[in-house]
């Protein structure tokens, strides 16, 4: 029970902590939360992703198996997804919008904070593969999903390459790999930028929770709402522990993903679901859910599996 303890006062309340300054701010005093947000996905966000893999000790092997670890538990969860909608008799609209739900976690805001908490700048260059590389899926395969198959990969790919992040992760991968020299004023400043995501994604995390009003109003069915928060929460660990083995990944590899596959759902999903009309109400409650009961069910994964 302390190790339980110490892991939500000392790795996940921080992190509320700071969003909370962030819905506050957003309450009081109603600022544009998507200016801010873009400034850090196009700014901040590529150079924490730059900085962090360029300054690692991360392995070519390391970074492949984190981002196939990714992609296959993703497509395993949608398999799961599918077949948990088939067996209910799911809508399509609320089929989609479970897929999104269970697929996609917020790997930036809260997975790369608590993993840089907990592990360092070791945890956080792991958790950056992650990120990215699911931000790669959700920009393609998410927006598919969402488009209920009405609006083609082909196009969907072109909001990939309008992510600065990708090509921040391009660039530092070229560095690293050849062991290229990035000049010292350069560099540092890369590194500054980079420090301040962190703070700024859990501020906008808490502006973005703050803004959701129709979370009031949204009543997801039963049908919706059980599988989702379930499947995500307590089936993504599980699918984590299950492709870690698989993959044998072992150490840091092994945490990192895990505590990875545990996030409760993106905010971005709630965008998704808003832009193709998937019940957005009802995704906007599952994600906010989802979030609030995250704290719980992460620490009892990171105790148990002693992670």
């Amino acid at each position: 029970m302390n190790d339980l303890f110490t892991v939500i006062t000392q790795n996940i309340l921080p992190i509320f902590v700071v969003a909370g300054f962030g819905f506050a701010l957003q309450r009081w005093k109603r600022l544009d939360k998507q200016s801010l947000s873009s400034v850090v996905l196009n700014v901040f966000s590529p150079c924490l992703a730059f900085s962090a893999l360029v300054n690692s000790q991360l392995s070519a092997q390391d970074l492949g198996q984190m981002a196939l670890f990714t992609a296959v538990s993703i497509l395993l969860m949608g398999a799961i997804g599918l077949a948990t909608a088939k067996v209910l008799r799911l809508p399509r609209r609320e089929t989609a919008a479970l897929l999104l739900l269970i697929m996609f976690v917020n790997g930036g805001n809260y997975g790369m904070t608590l993993n840089q908490l907990r592990f360092g700048t070791e945890g956080l260059a792991r958790a950056v593969i992650y990120f990215l590389t699911s931000s790669m899926l959700v920009y393609t395969l998410g927006i598919f999903i969402a488009s209920s198959g009405q609006l083609s990969l082909r196009r969907a790919a072109r909001q990939l390459f309008s992510f600065p992040a990708v090509y921040a992760a391009i660039a530092a991968i070229v560095v690293f790999h050849w062991q290229l020299t990035v000049p010292a004023p350069l560099m540092r400043a890369i590194e500054i930028a980079g420090a301040g995501a962190i703070p700024l994604l859990l501020v906008v995390l808490g502006m973005q929770i703050a803004d959701l009003r129709q979370v009031s109003d949204g009543r997801p069915s039963p049908r919706l709402a059980i599988p989702a928060i379930s499947l995500r929460l307590l089936v993504g660990p599980l699918v984590g522990v299950l492709v870690a083995g698989w993959l044998g990944m072992t150490g840091l590899n092994r945490s990192v993903a895990i505590i990875e596959a545990s996030m409760p759902s993106a905010v971005l999903v709630i965008v998704l679901a808003t832009e193709f009309r998937l019940v957005p109400a009802a995704v906007a409650v599952l994600v906010v859910v989802s979030t609030l009961i995250s704290p719980f069910t992460i620490a009892t994964v990171i105790t148990i599996l002693g992670l």
